[in-house]
């Protein structure tokens, strides 16, 4: 294995460590699933300096529809979290994970010290959709070596 691979690997094992750990968290301890538990951050995202056309997304689509955008969060760092750490369908589990980030990133506002975290998983993900690191240690590498016949 070599240093870039082991580098994918560690990166995609932390990745989706932190979505799974994000997603249990919200079900297990928040309870973001069957209560109004995500409207108290929703609404310290409409009052911080996020931009204005996001914060008009959040107050006019996502509020009103608080439950099925809860159940599609947690779904989705649930799915991300499952398929980095399988190695499973890594480059799609990139692409959501990267557009659940984009989310993260718009609530807080780009120029929020807080979103800094997010800027630095953005360029992880996009490291490890470039890298196919799916393919090193991961179910991804076996289905390729599979299909060829190996």
């Amino acid at each position: 294995m070599s240093r870039l691979d082991l580098g994918l690997l560690i990166g995609r094992l932390f990745t989706g460590y932190w979505f799974l750990s994000a997603s249990l968290i919200k079900i297990f301890e928040r309870n973001y699933l069957f209560s109004d538990a995500l409207l108290g951050p929703l609404n310290a995202f409409l009052a911080g300096p996020g931009p204005e056309w996001y914060k008009a997304f959040l107050a006019h689509v996502v509020i009103p529809n608080l439950r099925p955008f809860a159940w599609l969060d947690v779904a989705g760092e649930f799915c991300v979290g499952v398929g980095l750490l399988l190695g499973l369908w890594t480059r799609p589990s990139c692409l959501v994970a990267l557009f659940l980030v984009l989310n993260y990133l718009s609530a807080k506002g780009f120029d929020n010290p807080a979103a800094g975290v997010d800027k630095v998983f953005i360029v992880l993900l996009l490291i490890l959709y470039l890298g196919h690191a799916g393919r090193v240690l991961g179910l991804d590498g076996w289905r390729l070596k599979r299909a060829a016949g190996g």
